[in-house]
Parts: structure tokens; sequence; C-alpha cells
């Protein structure tokens, strides 16, 4: 079942924060990796290599945790991922939370013949400590 963040979830994941996001290796070890992030209504989206690890483990198994740190303050969630096409709009609003409208192009167009995805999750638990 769908988990619904509380108001007080939501405002804490609208600030600027990395967020760490977990997915399981084939061996069952976990692999993880720091990205931007922003939610979109009650789920998380990113970016990511289409060719990374990150890619191959989420192909292989859907699961996901991402977890959010601000000094005392934190959101840990599970889910579930799924991997889309590259969004280029995506890209853009990303860009523009962590660097700035002014750097948005610029960042985008960055190696442009890299293969991207994109990453949206469906939250299915979330904790936190004074959010």
């Amino acid at each position: 079942m769908r988990y619904v963040l509380t108001e007080a979830q939501q405002a804490f994941l609208d600030e600027l924060h990395y967020a760490v996001i977990g997915t399981l290796n084939p061996d069952g070890t976990i692999q993880q990796t720091v990205v931007w992030y922003l939610r979109e209504d009650n789920k998380l989206r990113f970016g990511i290599g289409g060719n990374s690890i990150k890619a191959r483990n989420l192909r292989q198994n859907p699961t996901i945790t991402v977890s959010i740190v601000d000094k005392t303050r934190y959101l840990s969630v599970s889910g579930t991922a799924v991997l889309e096409p590259s969004d280029i709009d995506l890209r853009r609003r990303l860009a523009a939370r962590y660097l700035g409208p002014e750097r948005v192009e610029e960042w985008v167009s960055r190696r442009p013949d890299a293969p991207r995805l994109s990453v949206r999750v469906t939250i299915l638990r979330a904790y936190g400590q004074r959010v």
C-alpha cells in the first residue's frame, strides 16, 4: 500500500537537501549514491546514468531507499522505483533547484551523448526525526 506523506514530511522534502539512495547489488549488498531529487506530489524523482550500477540494480530489483538528512532532522523513505526514459524537463528542474536558473542550460548540455534515465519512486514507508 502506498504511503501518504504528511505535510511536515512534504515541507522537509521540498527544502534543498541532497538524498542518499540505496539499491541492492546482485550479491545482496547495498550500493549507495548521493543524488539531487525533487518531490512530485507523493513521489520522489531524480536522474541517473543509464549504464550506472544504480540503473543495473533497479532493473533487477526496484526496491529502493532514499534518506535525506539535515543536522538533527532526517527522513528515510522505502519504496519502489520505476525507470523511465530521460526527462529533459526533470533535468532542468533539478538543475534549477540545485544550481540556480542561470546555470540550467550549462548543466543539461554537459555530456549530451551520455545515456540517462529518470527515476520515479513510489513511497511505501517513511519515518524520520523532527520531520
